[in-house]
């Protein structure tokens, strides 16, 4: 494996271990809080604070599922654009060109159907424009992740403040 791999696997792990821990946090803090907590029947501003604190932390949570589907998703739209490179470069450097009269053509290797060379770069645009489509979904995706995990990271910071201020204000 690549050094560039590699570090892109690292990266990606501990991307997502930080994303299920920001959730397993807010999640443990919001079970935490919540157990023995029961709303007053006059709003004081502790039980707004720690109520709103409650919410700040499930909007936490929901945010970064949100952002754990959406990444996914992105990742595999991602799988999409390189399988459209790999194609295109099959196209390009792996047909085995044969003379066959006066036209040449390819053998692919998955079928043993010869192609002209018309059909091959039929196929290779085709390829390309499947690549750049995909390439502007998959950044629209992996856009609305980092919007939901921006999202995660200000309710699990809110949350806190708010616990702050309810256990100052206590």
């Amino acid at each position: 494996m690549s050094a560039s791999l590699n570090l892109f696997d690292k990266e990606h792990a501990a991307r997502e271990k930080y994303v299920y821990f920001v959730v397993g946090l807010a999640g443990a803090l919001f079970a935490y809080i919540g157990k023995d907590y029961t709303p007053p029947h006059v709003i004081t501003k502790v039980s707004l604070l720690t109520m709103s604190a409650l919410t700040s932390l499930t909007l936490c949570v929901f945010f970064g599922l949100v952002r754990i589907q959406v990444y996914t998703h992105g990742l595999s739209i991602n799988r999409d654009v390189l399988l459209a490179e790999e194609n295109i470069s099959k196209l390009d450097d792996s047909w085995i060109l044969h003379k066959k009269g006066e036209a040449n053509v390819a053998l692919s290797n998955k079928s043993p159907q010869p192609l002209t060379k018309d059909q091959i770069e039929a196929e290779t645009l085709a390829n390309h424009e499947n690549m750049k489509k995909d390439r502007v979904r998959m950044q629209k995706w992996f856009n609305w992740a980092t919007a939901t995990l921006f999202c995660c990271n200000l309710f699990l910071v809110l949350g806190f403040i708010l616990l702050i201020l309810a256990k100052l204000a206590a």
